[in-house]
């Protein structure tokens, strides 16, 4: 009975899409001859070749093998399982297909904002500003959708906070922060050889970020390093973030798509300690 059910799932698609088994057979690169047994009910797809006709016809695997999709509790169980085809846990192509599906999200909500419809593989970033929120796409696999309650409650101890952290992000103070960021447990003498810097310069650079709790220094497991260094847990994040930040900035110097316009943000000033 699947055979059937998968034979005129497939049929039933390809002629809805108006193409014909040569066309579909060289979308997902495959032979005539099979998508005529497939239809035919002579064969079925092998698994390795379901998402591809899945993701052409724009429909789920469920889909194609039981001719409705499944519904799911949750959006979380959809994207999971969506995320997870075929690709072992926290691999680069799990990564790729979930900012995939946010390009779709991104896409949809901006309605028709992304000029190609492969979205996120292209370089030239979008970007989306209403009222409701924002919205930035980066071909390069950056994605950020934030509603404007987010804005809404600017504390001023927050911001006095942050304005010291972000007070020492001198250029030479981020060079050494990305450095420590790549590598784990980095050393004095493999910090001086990815930063460039002198002895001196390093040193300084080292005790300013040291004094101000944006960088820790302790003895390295491996004796012969001699001394460590590792960002703070609470600010390793933010380093992570700001570093894409920066990247996508770099991207939208020349200017940036936006359908919606910019409008104006609901932040409210909270003064209270």
């Amino acid at each position: 009975m699947k055979n059937i059910s998968v034979a005129k799932n497939i049929c039933e698609l390809r002629k809805a899409k108006g193409v014909t088994q040569e066309q579909l057979a060289n979308a997902i690169n495959i032979s005539f001859q099979a998508v005529s047994k497939w239809e035919n009910g002579v064969s079925v797809p092998d698994t390795i070749i379901l998402p591809r006709i899945a993701e052409y016809f724009n429909v789920s695997i469920d889909y194609l093998l039981c001719g409705e999709h499944i519904i799911y509790d949750n959006i979380y169980e959809t994207v999971f399982d969506k995320v997870m085809e075929d690709k072992p846990q926290m691999a680069k192509d799990s990564y790729e297909e979930a900012l995939r599906m946010f390009s779709a999200a991104h896409h949809g909500i901006s309605r028709g904002n992304m000029k190609h419809t492969d979205g996120w593989t292209r370089d030239e970033p979008t970007h989306i500003s209403n009222e409701n929120g924002v919205s930035l796409m980066s071909g390069r696999g950056f994605g950020a959708i934030v509603t404007r309650d987010f804005f809404s409650n600017i504390k001023k101890v927050d911001v006095e906070r942050f304005g010291n952290f972000f007070g020492h992000l001198t250029s030479r103070n981020i060079l050494v922060l990305s450095a420590v960021v790549s590598m784990s447990g980095i050393s004095y003498s493999e910090l001086k050889e990815k930063t460039g810097f002198d002895d001196d310069t390093l040193r300084a650079t080292l005790d300013d970020l040291i004094n101000f709790s944006l960088l820790f220094e302790k003895e390295s497991k491996h004796k012969a390093l001699g001394l460590s260094y590792e960002i703070p847990l609470r600010f390793h994040t933010t380093v992570c973030l700001l570093l894409a930040v920066m990247q996508m900035q770099i991207l939208t110097d020349k200017g940036i798509s936006c359908c919606m316009g910019y409008g104006d943000y609901p932040i409210n000033f909270d003064n209270q300690y």
